[in-house]
């Protein structure tokens, strides 16, 4: 979507230059002048005193949006709050208005700016992806739209979406659902194939011509032409029938009950109208903001999504127009129709950068009348209902943080909780974890894994110093303290963490560990939890939000640690020993081991045949050579 507008070098805005030059933002405003405002099109960037970008904008004219700020013309609270805090303005002129709203979405991701909307779950997407160039294509999940020539189909609101649509297409339509590499190599057909959910075109029971019907079949039900579909399937039924090819037409009368049983269980609403479309709903209240989509896919509804905005400070139509291009530059299908809930100044560029993307003409409306206006009135309603669900949803979690904090006697509420694990096998490549999770959720982006450096042996309590000792030190020089600390453990590794905060001088953070429940005799121990200061630990009901929520966080700590210190032996154990040859890196280890096949090949081959491998020279096959014939006495490490 940015393609051509380039990333803007930092020393060439002049709000970033020394800070003596910089004013505060009333001695901004005082000296301000619009005469030096150019009239043309462009973004215009806000930084405050310290010369951070905190607001990015775009406009026809700059020097007239700039006046709607500077001269309070726009008397709304956000704009106001925002000005109170500008010291200064850069300007980037463009060539036209199209031009201005690329480069704003390329400066909103370059500097990320704090009052504008950002979207930042762009991994989220979820599309179908089907080649028909391939000889024997097959559908795949794909996160990203890429300009392959290949169809996409989405996006879907969620992976369960994606993997319910992919097994219906797999009980009606036989195509391959195995790698590239097992279609090239497999002997004889697979299971699937037995279940008549694949032609089998590994073995050569297909064409490519037949084949590419099935695939076509494909792309209309995923196009949302079904209906047109059934009819095609009805007429080869009876081409078939009074050709006395009574196989084939048994064949695409199975496959056409197949498809009426699984349309007969999607329940879609149906609407006149662009048979390709998506509908956005917006709902405000306060500085909340909640944007709703719904999806129309062959002119059904097939599903939506909503996002949620908080400290939204400027007008709606700019929060609108920003979220427009930030959502589509990531998301991989684009409708021929998009409906909005507010006009936009942008509306006819923004369709026009649309369109380059699609290939195809897309309309940007706001509709005024009739069905279109109350699809978005739906959309708006559906923003409405999302916003209260999620608002509904975060009074819990900060009901069961304060539930929490009374419980274990903490001092302030758990808004970030850090919990630690650690997992290791006799001392042996001993890892540990850190997950956190802010508002009773998992927030990954914060996750840390730890390679116990310091520490030989068995010792988990000298293993949980360490790991405590490198994340605090660093917190402490960041001021990047939780408002709580689980440690995964009893009252010894308590014990441990409460040494290293006092060694550190670190007075006013809570901590506590949980320790898991065990099998015994008369059933399971409770979990229990254990504070500094007191004696015995804490046992809470075992069934109450609290526990499963710690629990859960406690049991997330653990599956992080041993994820990576399985991973970390697994490489150790794959580890071939011509690493250990001076100018041998993984690559060149790789194509050795591809082209002989065993350490032991390569140490009885002669330097002349090493060296003809590409990329190595016959100083490294001697090296190779000599290593391989020295180490353990002549026979090479891991030869068996």
């Amino acid at each position: 979507m940015t393609e051509g507008i380039e990333e803007i070098p930092r020393d060439r805005l002049a709000l970033l230059g020394a800070p003596s030059a910089r004013k505060s933002p009333e001695e901004f405003l005082a000296s301000f002048d619009l005469a030096d405002v150019s009239t043309a099109s462009g973004c215009y960037i806000m930084a405050d005193e310290k010369g951070k970008v905190i607001y990015v904008g775009k406009a026809k004219n700059l020097r007239s949006r700039v006046r709607q700020y500077i001269n309070e013309q726009d008397s709304r609270y956000s704009v106001k709050f925002l000005m109170g805090r500008v010291a200064h303005i850069d300007f980037l002129i463009t060539a036209n208005e199209k031009e201005a709203l690329l480069l704003e979405n390329s400066l909103i991701k370059q500097f990320k700016p704090r009052y504008n909307v950002r979207l930042k779950d762009d991994k989220t997407y979820l599309s179908l992806r089907l080649d028909p160039r391939e000889a024997y294509p097959r559908i795949t999940v794909v996160r990203r739209y890429k300009k392959d020539g290949a169809l996409y189909f989405g996006p879907y609101s969620s992976a369960q979406s994606v993997r319910e649509t992919v097994r219906q297409i797999q009980r009606v339509f036989p195509l391959r659902t195995c790698s590239d590499h097992v279609l090239r190599n497999r002997v004889r057909p697979c299971i699937y194939y037995q279940m008549k959910q694949c032609v089998a075109p590994c073995v050569g029971y297909t064409d490519p011509e037949q084949y590419g019907e099935i695939v076509q079949q494909v792309a209309m039900v995923l196009n949302g032409r079904s209906d047109e579909l059934k009819k095609f399937f009805v007429t080869q039924i009876e081409e078939h029938a009074e050709a006395l090819e009574f196989e084939k037409a048994a064949a695409i009368r199975d496959r056409l009950y197949a498809l009426r049983r699984t349309l007969e269980k999607q329940r879609m609403v149906a609407v006149p109208g662009a048979a390709e479309r998506d509908v956005f709903g917006l709902y405000t209240q306060a500085r909340y903001a909640e944007i709703q989509i719904l999806f129309f896919r062959g002119g059904k509804m097939v599903g939506g999504r909503s996002f949620s905005f908080k400290q939204r400070e400027m007008p709606l139509e700019e929060v609108l127009g920003s979220f427009l291009l930030q959502y589509y530059s990531e998301g991989p299908v684009i409708p021929s129709e998009v409906l909005i809930p507010l006009p936009l100044e942008e509306a006819d560029s923004l369709g026009e950068i649309l369109a380059e993307q699609r290939g195809a003409k897309v309309a940007v409306l706001h509709p005024q009348r009739g069905d279109k206006k109350a699809l978005v009135e739906l959309a708006s309603r559906n923003a409405k209902t999302s916003f209260q669900e999620k608002r509904m949803a975060e009074k819990a979690q900060s009901d069961l943080l304060d539930q929490i904090r009374e419980k274990l006697k903490l001092q302030r509420v758990p808004a970030r909780i850090e919990c630690f694990d650690i997992s290791t096998h006799q001392g042996d490549k001993s890892v540990g974890s850190m997950v956190v999770f802010e508002g009773a959720e998992p927030n990954k982006a914060r996750y840390r894994r730890y390679s116990i450096k310091y520490v030989e042996g068995q010792d988990d309590f000298a293993m949980m110093r360490e790991v405590l000792m490198r994340r605090y030190k660093r917190a402490i020089e960041e001021n990047d303290l939780p408002e709580l600390v689980l440690i995964d453990g009893g009252k010894g590794q308590l014990n441990v963490a409460t040494a290293v905060f006092a060694d550190l001088g670190i007075e006013d953070l809570d901590v506590a560990s949980i320790a898991k429940s065990r099998t015994e005799e008369s059933g399971h121990s409770p979990e229990r939890f254990f504070r500094p200061g007191r004696m015995n630990p804490i046992v809470l009901q075992q069934n109450s939000p609290i526990v499963h929520l710690l629990a859960r966080v406690r049991d997330e700590a653990h599956r992080f640690a041993i994820t990576y210190h399985r991973k970390r032996r697994r490489t150790a154990a794959l580890r071939t020993p011509l690493l250990d040859v001076p100018g041998i890196g993984p690559a060149r280890a790789k194509k050795l081991l591809t082209l002989f096949g065993s350490l032991a090949r390569i140490r009885q081959s002669p330097v002349s045949d090493i060296a003809q491998v590409p990329g190595l020279t016959i100083e490294l096959a001697k090296a190779i050579k000599g290593y391989l014939s020295v180490s353990t006495g002549g026979k090479s490490p891991g030869d068996h």
